[in-house]
């Protein structure tokens, strides 16, 4: 088979999982088997080797089902894991007003490891969990367009799309009420602004990818006045496009600092790719009137 078709049967292959994994009426254990066939395309590592796991420094650390689930991405799953946890601990300890948020849910990892720290450490708000279940949007901002992802085709249109809010729904109420969990369905332009003035939010996980969206998600936020004093943020993709200060969620960063006056700490990079930071103060147009 020449590589093009056998590349378009895979295409079709994965469409076709795609479709099974979001359909309503497919139960949930093969919601959750699709979802673990899709976790990651390094076969060999999943299944037949992981080198990490022959270095005793390192083979503790990752389990076996770890290496089948994630492969060679379980070390940085576990940092992302402890990131989000000592966040909801924060939050929850130094008594931070407000709701938990995360933008882009895609296979539900991270929104699972957020509901169950909540429920662990009693944190009393709701999570909110905004998405479009389309994957990526074609991005209409020039820094998008030049990143070097989306060049690559990894951020593509249509791109990142995990399961559907059904499915996340079931994950994250293991944990939580179901009244706690809130999925706000559709691009962030949209759904934001439909988010009630009296919510505010304590902990945000952005993991946006592009820049505009990630504008999207937090400029609004920032603008009515609903980021918590103490808030943490932190960012899944900071140092994607090569750590560039002028694409993705750093450029998207500086200017909601520049327009908003954020004064923040640095709490520094987690994983190879994220990074957080604490809000104590800011300009927003709530604030002005």
């Amino acid at each position: 088979m020449s590589q093009p078709k056998q590349n378009n049967e895979v295409s079709k292959i994965v469409r076709w999982l795609r479709y099974l994994e979001r359909h309503p009426f497919t139960p949930m254990f093969g919601v959750n088997f699709i979802n673990f066939l899709r976790q990651s395309g390094d076969l060999e590592r999943r299944f037949i080797k992981d080198p990490l796991r022959s270095i005793p420094e390192l083979a503790g650390r990752i389990s076996r089902g770890e290496q089948l689930r994630y492969g060679s991405e379980s070390r940085s799953n576990q940092i992302i894991a402890d990131a989000l946890l000592l966040g909801i601990e924060y939050a929850a300890s130094a008594s931070v007003a407000g709701d938990v948020a995360e933008f882009g849910t895609m296979k539900g990892r991270t929104a699972q490891v957020l509901a169950a720290a909540m429920a662990a450490f009693r944190h009393k708000g709701r999570l909110h969990l905004f998405d479009s279940f389309e994957g990526l949007p074609e991005s209409p901002s020039d820094r998008d367009r030049t990143s070097y992802h989306v060049q690559e085709g990894a951020w593509s249109e249509g791109a990142c799309q995990g399961i559907g809010p059904k499915a996340l729904r079931i994950k994250c109420k293991k944990f939580l009420p179901e009244d706690n969990i809130i999925i706000h369905q559709g691009w962030y332009s949209e759904t934001v602004k439909k988010v009630a003035d009296t919510i505010s939010f304590g902990l945000v996980h952005v993991d946006c990818d592009l820049y505009q969206s990630t504008i999207e998600a937090l400029d609004p936020l920032f603008a009515r006045g609903m980021i918590s004093e103490g808030a943490l943020i932190l960012f899944d993709d900071w140092n994607c496009n090569r750590s560039s200060r002028e694409r993705g969620e750093r450029r998207a960063w500086i200017e909601c600092c520049e327009k908003h006056r954020i004064d923040y700490s640095d709490g520094g990079d987690y994983s190879w790719g994220g990074h957080k930071f604490i809000v104590h103060d800011y300009k927003s147009l709530e604030k002005d009137t």
